[in-house]
């Protein structure tokens, strides 16, 4: 039996995805923890082959927690279990050396699978996060590509409806100053002169 541990801080998901996965003949759900503090609390007397970990939890998120759950078991195989299919995190828990990133969007059987083909020693990645690192990894080579942070793209998109700073920063909640340095900062990036220039840019990028 593969032993198997469940840390995710939403009590519904953890509590079904442990009911899923007990229903296995050769998955067996040894504990769940609301956290990963929790969890680096007992996991020196668990006996565990692998750890499934969310990313967003208080105290402590769960790409950070990797680091300590190797420290105190060196051998456990580990797999992120996330609602993120973004870039930047998904390169994170690479580095941070999990053996695994699944969605939770994913079916049980193919949590199932994952656990199955981690336990043999292979690494396993939903195809829509090595989709979506391949793109990453394009972009960065693209002399084109441009990076915009998500308040970036908001302040974009609130220029591209021909929205003033002051009426930039009443929408968002933000000093005028500020949506100026935003937008100063939008034009640096893209190489544009002026708004209209930043309409162009968000056109010609799928960004409106």
């Amino acid at each position: 039996m593969i032993k198997v541990v469940i840390v995710d801080d939403h009590k519904l998901f953890r509590q079904g995805l442990g009911v899923m996965l007990a229903a296995k003949e050769d998955i067996d759900v040894v504990d769940k923890y609301e956290s990963a503090v929790q969890l680096l609390k007992f996991l020196p007397h668990l006996e565990v082959d692998l750890i499934l970990m969310d990313i967003d939890m208080p105290e402590m998120d769960g790409i950070s927690a990797l680091a300590e759950v190797y420290k105190l078991k060196p051998d456990v195989k580990t797999a992120i279990l996330s609602m993120h299919l973004n870039s930047k995190k998904i390169q994170e828990a690479v580095a941070a050396k999990t053996n695994g990133y699944l969605l939770k969007t994913s079916s049980d059987e193919e949590v199932a699978e994952a656990i199955r083909e981690i336990i043999k020693g292979n690494d396993y990645f939903a195809k829509e996060a090595q989709a979506e690192l391949i793109e990453s990894y394009r972009k960065q080579d693209d002399p084109g590509y441009v990076e915009l942070t998500p308040r970036e793209k908001d302040i974009l998109k609130l220029v591209c409806q021909e929205l003033n700073s002051q009426e930039i920063a009443k929408k968002l909640f933000i000093s005028v100053h500020t949506a100026e340095t935003h937008r100063r900062n939008l034009l640096s990036k893209t190489g544009c002169k002026n708004s209209v220039g930043l309409v162009k840019f968000a056109m010609e990028n799928n960004l409106i």
